[in-house]
């Protein structure tokens, strides 16, 4: 767009150009050039109001897309949190929020530079359904807030998946110890048994 006015603006000296070129007085020579200049500060401050707003929606474009990606991230999380995870999916998780967590923070970093791009636009960013103004800032909060909340969910999880792994190794200690348990009780049987009838035999051959 800017290259738009570019154009205009050497067209409209083309025109002065022209006028001046077949302008015999000096005094509408003169007044031909304040028309100008006064028709060519308009079109610079045009110009620079454009380029502003230009500037302005670019970075808010780029705010608004990672804003959009930290929702997709979570919601993801959330789904996934539904699922019964492994301790790899559940450190990828850990990462997709760590990256949401660092865009978000980068961006509200830089909510003050964006703040002062859209008030010189004079761009107001409103709710797309009720026409309410957006406070951009209270939405990047709000997002860091589910980050957050959402890490406590997945560390809960890793936590309740190691304290399982702890448990299964423990009840598999136990069935190794009751099997010796039981086969030792099952030998001590026997060597009772036999004990039993070799006394019974000695005992026989006495009384004969």
């Amino acid at each position: 767009m800017c290259s738009d006015f570019v154009k205009q603006q050497e067209a409209l000296e083309s025109a002065v150009d022209e006028l001046l070129a077949s302008c015999d007085s000096d005094k509408d020579r003169q007044m031909i050039l304040q028309q100008f200049a006064a028709l060519e500060a308009k079109l610079v401050c045009i110009k620079d109001a454009v380029e502003r707003k230009a500037a302005a929606y670019d970075v808010l474009l780029e705010h608004s897309r990672s804003r959009a990606a930290a929702r997709v991230t979570l919601a993801h999380v959330h789904k996934r949190l539904k699922d019964e995870l492994t301790a790899q999916e559940l450190c990828d998780l850990q990462s997709d929020l760590d990256r949401a967590r660092s865009d978000l923070v980068d961006l509200e970093t830089h909510h003050l530079e964006m703040d002062a791009l859209l008030t010189e636009a004079g761009i107001t960013v409103r709710h797309r359904d009720t026409e309410n103004v957006t406070d951009v800032k209270d939405d990047v909060e709000k997002l860091l807030s589910a980050v957050e909340s959402d890490e406590k969910k997945l560390k809960l999880c890793l936590r309740v998946l190691n304290l399982n792994f702890l448990l299964s190794g423990a009840s598999n200690n136990l069935n190794e110890m009751s099997a010796v348990y039981l086969d030792d009780v099952a030998a001590l049987g026997t060597a009772v048994k036999v004990s039993c009838l070799y006394m019974l035999s000695f005992v026989g051959n006495v009384w004969f």
